[in-house]
């Protein structure tokens, strides 16, 4: 399958999702982005294994939730409502015939809201050096009196003659 034909195979099953369902269920805030959203969560989820979205599985559909979506520029006050937004999507996907396990793997999607939540707020703050950093010829912080090169340096730095 060529990845033009599944681009397109999303697309179609999003917006049969959104036109014939979703139109009163789908949030406010979210209804804008709603295509964006499911498209982008299917699509990443088929590229982890290179498959076709009939073929996902629950691990797929993990990573494509958690991963796929942080790319995107989402309002904050919509966030909460995605889980819901795609569990409902893979539901209609298995009442459409076209995911097996859709509704189990909504369900799932829906359990992992905090941790969906957390990753899409959380930054990594550079880490800061406590301490200045130790030389070569600095004494040893161990207080053997040796140079550092000479006494714990090969303990860090198995390359390093001793």
């Amino acid at each position: 399958m060529s990845d033009h034909w599944i681009s397109e195979q999303i697309e179609n099953w999003a917006s049969d999702f959104l036109i014939d369902d979703a139109g009163d269920r789908v949030n406010k805030v979210v209804a804008p982005f709603a295509m964006q959203i499911l498209t982008t969560f299917l699509t990443h989820a088929c590229s982890i294994r290179q498959v076709a979205p009939q073929d996902l599985e629950e691990e797929d559909i993990r990573q494509g939730f958690l991963g796929g979506l942080k790319s995107l520029a989402l309002p904050e006050d919509g966030q909460p409502m995605i889980p819901q937004l795609i569990g409902d999507f893979l539901a209609d996907l298995q009442r459409r015939g076209r995911l097996a396990g859709g509704e189990v793997h909504g369900a799932m999607v829906i359990a992992m809201k905090d941790g969906f939540l957390r990753d899409l707020r959380d930054t990594v703050a550079p880490i800061e050096r406590v301490a200045s950093k130790i030389g070569r010829n600095d004494p040893c912080p161990c207080g053997s009196g040796r140079k550092y090169k000479k006494c714990c340096l090969h303990l860090l730095d198995p390359d390093s003659p001793e």
